[in-house]
């Protein structure tokens, strides 16, 4: 029975084996040549660059080039016993080591025997030390050694970030930068792969993988291996994006439109279709910054026929989006955090419509096909993150009842030729007023300007004593003081903490049951409390009633902004 071959990764069958292999770094290159064919290739090298733009491949070549018989002009042969052992990893004496895993002090004086030692099989040794940023104080042991190595002995150190290199080792070395790849050079290898493999692909689909590398040719060709080892026959760009997980342009640009339209309603669709259809949200991002990128410098490339505002705009759109943190992990997590981003700017648009300011174009970007303004659009409340509400697309079975218009005379006014514009969204239910008359059964009560469900009306209406009550345990007074109420359902109360304050959250938690029975004491009933982080700076102010106010001042005097942590009180 035969046995299928193990596969090898294409960047590595397709790895760099001489100078003349090396894509798009060409200074490098011709100064590495040119030390090595005069002989003057200098002891300790410092390759910088970010990932994947052949760092490693180089400094596997210089080691041939030091140690080749047959060079010609600066270039290994890749053929003698000596460039056959570097290429296959068999040489002794060219060591490869990974600094993030081997950094300490120990691990830098089990080298000083080795680099004393003479070479067994080649003429010189070389040390190949990656992720080099991550020693600290191994350079302690290496330095002496470094400055005056033997004459048999080569270090090359490669990194992605010099900047957290001491001066003590960069004076030793020379460093040679590595850029990223252009597009053009990618695709331009991407080509010769796919012809070498008899496979076809469009031209978009090639550039399209070229730039999702962002300048690394190793992340290039791990993409186009995944794509040829189970994609159909001829790559397309729809496929690629299909396989990797990618939104499509459409989608991108539907919701920078959402975001520049302040229609909070399209752009939380477009999240829902993207999520139905397995979409990465973090990937997502990435495409929408790009997009918006590549309009900005369209515009500002025609600020005539642009306009200082629209510019303006889509500056503000990016800055917004820039802002959301990819890797949070608390409730709601990068989805929250777009959602919030579509209601700011609806919040923002309304803002400018009730004072008379002027809107941008429709249109986002240059390549987005224009259309009519959408409709008026009814409007949803997105609870906090961990509050149980209907989705605001329509598919979801959304049972959320829309607002109420504003009376006529607050209505903002648009042109005679243009549609509605779309009303503005709250991003977290409203906090209740100040306590008074209780509103009748099923009469919302009015806070600001905002409504609000009776129920947490009346929870504001005893939230002062609530806290007063709950401020006389000491391990409690320092975190209710910090939470506000956000929502009240039929299944619990809900309690916020400011995003950048989630430990108290967490801390609170372990003292649920006190906070239970404080509110439920006040309301005359038994109560289930959740507590979330949000945020809280999008809520309504809180109401301006005296024991309130007494309460937030001494909040203020006693913790002001050093509130780090609470203790347990025994």
């Amino acid at each position: 029975m035969s046995q299928i071959p193990a596969h090898q990764a294409l960047y590595r069958r397709w790895r760099a084996q001489t100078f003349a292999e090396i894509v798009g770094q060409e200074a490098t290159v011709s100064a590495l040549r040119n030390a090595a064919r005069t002989g003057r290739v200098a002891h300790a090298l410092l390759f910088v660059g970010p990932r994947g733009t052949g760092k490693t491949s180089m400094a596997r070549i210089v080691a041939k080039a030091l140690n080749c018989p047959n060079l010609r002009d600066g270039e290994p042969c890749d053929t003698c016993p000596s460039c056959v052992a570097i290429r296959e990893g068999a040489a002794l004496d060219v060591a490869e080591l990974d600094a993030a895993s081997n950094n300490r002090v120990d691990d830098m004086r089990d080298l000083l025997p080795r680099i004393s030692t003479a070479p067994s099989d080649l003429r010189r040794k070389v040390f190949i030390i990656d992720e080099v940023q991550r020693i600290k104080e191994g350079w302690d042991v290496l330095l002496k050694t470094l400055e005056e190595p033997p004459d048999h002995v080569a270090f090359i150190f490669c990194t992605t970030d010099a900047g957290q290199i001491r001066p003590a080792v960069l004076s030793r070395v020379q460093r040679f930068d590595f850029r990223r790849l252009t597009v053009a050079q990618i695709a331009g290898k991407l080509r010769r792969i796919l012809a070498e493999a008899g496979r076809e692909a469009d031209d978009d689909a090639v550039e399209l993988i070229a730039r999702l590398a962002a300048g690394g040719m190793r992340d290039a060709e791990s993409m186009l291996d995944q794509l040829i080892s189970g994609g159909p026959e001829r790559l397309t760009a729809n496929g690629v994006r299909e396989l990797l997980g990618l939104a499509d342009a459409e989608s991108v640009n539907g919701f920078i439109t959402a975001l520049a339209r302040a229609d909070a309603l399209a752009g939380m669709t477009t999240l829902d279709e993207l999520e139905d259809r397995g979409r990465d949200i973090r990937a997502f991002l990435d495409q929408v910054l790009e997009a918006l990128r590549a309009g900005l410098v369209a515009r500002l490339s025609d600020r005539a026929a642009s306009g200082a505002a629209d510019i303006a705009r889509l500056a503000a759109i990016g800055r917004r989006l820039a802002a959301i943190d990819p890797a949070r992990m608390g409730p709601g997590g990068l989805r929250f955090q777009l959602e919030l981003a579509l209601l700011e700017t609806t919040s923002e648009g309304s803002t400018a419509r009730s004072t008379g300011e002027a809107r941008t174009p429709a249109t986002v970007l240059a390549h987005t096909a224009a259309g009519a303004e959408p409709g008026a659009v009814p409007v949803h409340s997105v609870a906090a993150p961990g509050v149980s509400t209907p989705r605001a697309a329509a598919p979801r079975g959304s049972t959320t009842a829309p607002a109420q218009p504003p009376p006529a005379s607050q209505a903002p006014r648009a042109p005679a030729t243009t549609r509605a514009e779309p009303a503005a969204a709250s991003a977290v239910p409203a906090v209740p007023g100040p306590p008074g008359e209780p509103p009748r059964a099923g009469e919302a009560a009015t806070v600001g300007g905002s409504q609000v469900s009776p129920q947490l009306a009346e929870l504001h209406g005893h939230w002062a004593s609530i806290v007063a009550d709950l401020s006389q345990q000491p391990a409690v007074k320092p975190l209710i003081l910090a939470c506000r109420p956000i929502a009240v359902d039929d299944r619990a109360i809900t309690l916020g903490f400011p995003e950048h304050q989630s430990f108290l959250k967490d801390a609170l938690e372990r003292r649920r049951a006190a906070v239970e029975a404080g509110i439920a004491g006040q309301l005359g009933r038994p109560v289930s409390v959740r507590f979330v982080a949000t945020n809280v700076d999008l809520l309504p102010p809180p109401p301006d009633d005296a024991e309130s106010a007494r309460l937030l001042a001494e909040a203020r005097r006693i913790f002001a902004d050093d509130l780090v942590d609470v203790g347990e009180v025994s």
